[in-house]
Parts: structure tokens; sequence; C-alpha cells
């Protein structure tokens, strides 16, 4: 018998989290006889979630995991059970208790860590840093976005996998934004100075609250051109949505863009980025694809055909 043991994060409202929570188990369950979600009792917490500054409820998260401690320590483990964790990093409780008792095979996805530029736990990223660095070492393979930052963790046995296509409807609306920042209002997603330099050259960047799917994704469809500006990426799905919803992503030409974006969509200097957003205003219709595409399309196969090595 084939089992997996799937420890999800928390599905944040209108975060990756919330597909990831969803699709990953009806995903999983074409290759494996059996697929346990713990957490799956996650509507007793929901009706108290709250939004800080529009990243994953800290608290809720991790009342969260520690259900989802509970469930695993009540549940019998077979000789070829695999277990795979949704993020290796937070709220990061989980871990510690594979100490104790583990799975023959484990292995995690990686999203971020305290290494990465203004990351959540930066404040106290010199100890968070040791403790990621030695919970990756509990795992067969720790599965990342790109490259970039594969590199960046230069952990043994890390694994580019890419992310997955978002589940969701696409649109080919009509075009009445100029440029649109969907990037979430941080330090790290945005740089506030370049994107001021923006707006004295094309006029406001359109930035609008959505509370739906739908409405984000027919926000995005309704844009020429996506702008990115943030100070850190391990992947970007903005990106791949914008592309999904036939507009034109601008970036840095830095962290993992590159492996997303041809040269023509990225910029190293506010005169790139200049030219590039001028085009993108004026020939809304040359959508790039996306160079890790195979990755993107192909993620779920992969990552099963490495956890059954």
């Amino acid at each position: 018998m084939s089992r997996l043991i799937y420890v999800p994060q928390y599905p944040a409202l209108m975060r990756y989290q919330e597909f990831w929570f969803s699709e990953f188990p009806k995903e999983f369950r074409k290759y494996f006889d059996e697929v346990i979600v713990l957490g799956s009792n996650v509507e007793r917490l929901k009706n108290v979630e709250t939004f800080e500054g529009m990243f994953s409820p800290v608290k809720v998260s991790i009342n969260f995991e520690l259900l989802q401690i509970e469930e695993f320590l009540r549940l019998k483990l077979y000789e070829d059970d695999i277990l795979f964790l949704a993020d290796l990093s937070f709220s990061g409780f989980f871990t510690n208790v594979l100490h104790h008792k583990r799975p023959k095979k484990m292995f995690a996805f990686c999203h971020a860590t305290s290494l990465n530029a203004y990351d959540y736990f930066q404040p106290v990223r010199e100890s968070k840093w040791l403790v990621e660095t030695g919970h990756a070492k509990l795992f067969d393979a720790i599965f990342v976005g790109s490259y970039y930052h594969k590199a960046k963790l230069g952990w043994d046995r890390v694994i580019v996998s890419g992310l997955p296509k978002p589940p969701f409807q696409t649109y080919n609306d009509k075009k009445t934004i100029d440029i649109l920042s969907v990037s979430r209002p941080s330090i790290q997603k945005v740089n506030k100075k370049f994107e001021k330099k923006i707006e004295q050259n094309f006029g406001k960047i359109h930035r609008l609250p959505t509370f739906t799917w739908a409405s984000y994704y027919h926000l995005i469809s309704n844009a020429k051109v996506v702008l990115f500006s943030g100070k850190e990426d391990t992947f970007s799905y903005s990106i791949l949505e914008s592309v999904m919803n036939n507009s034109i992503p601008v970036a840095p030409n830095k962290y993992a863009y590159p492996e997303l974006l041809d040269r023509e969509f990225l910029y190293k200097d506010l005169d790139e980025a200049i030219a590039a957003i001028w085009n993108g205003i004026h020939f809304p219709d040359q959508i790039p694809e996306i160079k890790c595409i195979d990755l993107v399309d192909n993620f779920y196969k992969n990552v099963v055909d490495v956890m059954k090595e």
C-alpha cells in the first residue's frame, strides 16, 4: 500500500496556501493509494482568522500546526509511509516532532527561510537560520521553486521543482489599467522610492485590494503591465498569474525572475524599467512565455517521482 501523509500550511484566505490545502491532496491521490491530510478539521479555526499586514495569520497558523501535531501523534505509521511537509519554515513547530516520531521517507518544500532579505523572521535571523538548517537535514530532499533559491540555501539534496500552476480561472479582459502592482505592501515586496520614480514618468500605479480570487484575476487581466519592484523573490506566483491572465510582467533582472522571464521583460535600472513598461503599455499583446513552464506543468509528477525513488 502506498500512503502519503500530507502536512499543509494553514489555508490563509487569498494566499497560495489556500489552494495548496485543497489541490495538493487531489493531485497526490493520482499517485498514492491513500493521502492523509493533517489538519483537515481546519474549519474550527477559520472563524478567528485575521490578516496581519496581508501575511498569513501568525497565531492561527501556530494553532493549526498544534492541531496537526496532535493528529500526527495519534497516527499509526507503516513501513512505506511517505511524509510531505508543505513549508519547512512557517510556522515551524511541526518539524520538531519528527525528531521523536518519523516516517521512513520524508520530504519538505521550502518557500523562503529567514535567510531571505526582509523575511518575517529577519529580527531573529541568526537563530532561526540555524534551526531551519538543522531541520532540513531531517528530510530526504527539500524542494524549492528556483535555482536561485537552491544556490542561496546551499544545503545538500535540494531539488528545484518550480511551483504548480494555480487552479483558478483566467481571463482576457479589456485593458483599462496601464500599470498595476499586486505585490504585498511590505519593504520586501515593494520598493517605494523606485515606484515613485516610475509614477513620475507614467502616472499613478494602480493598486486595489481584492477579496476573491475572481476579482484578483480580473484585476490582473485588466492591466497592460504588472510591475514588480521587490527586494527578494524565490519564485513569484504573481509573474505566473500575470502571464496566465494576458498581462505583461516587468520585474528586476535578479532573484528568481530571470528563470521565469526573458531579458526584455527584466530591468537592471530605472531606464530599463521605463523602456520595458513603455513597450508593455504600447504593445500589450506581446505576452511573454514562462521559461520554466515545463516545471510548472509537471510539478506534481516530478515531485512524486523523487518521493518514490
